[in-house]
């Protein structure tokens, strides 16, 4: 009895960090997909690229993979700086701990050639 004690608990510690090695994941491509975003369009400053927002996106929904499909992008696009703010649902592996979801913004200074 003992026994299968010890190995339940186990699995279940083991789904356990399961669980949070997917959040902590989906949570690293988020904010990396966000800062990659910011940065193409912080740096398009230079070319004047009025589609860069849009371009970025393309790649920020590209570098999410499945996540990027229910994805909510939003800019706001100032002469000094850009930021963008990436909503995806949070990822689970265990239902009982709950969805939630990840919200990264990442603001970037504009690159101006002085």
């Amino acid at each position: 009895m003992s026994s299968l004690a010890g190995v339940t608990m186990f699995l279940a510690f083991l789904l356990l960090a399961v669980h949070v090695v997917i959040g902590l994941y989906a949570a690293s491509v988020v904010t990396d997909a966000a800062t990659a975003g910011a940065r193409r369009v912080a740096g398009s400053s230079l070319t004047d690229d009025p589609d860069a927002p849009n371009g970025a996106e393309v790649r920020i929904r590209t570098a999410l993979g499945a996540l990027g499909d229910s994805a909510s992008i939003t800019w706001d696009l100032d002469p000094d700086t850009v930021a963008v703010t990436v909503r995806v649902r949070r990822p689970t592996f265990l239902r009982a701990f709950g969805a939630g979801s990840i919200e990264r913004t990442v603001r970037v200074r504009r690159e101006v050639l002085r």
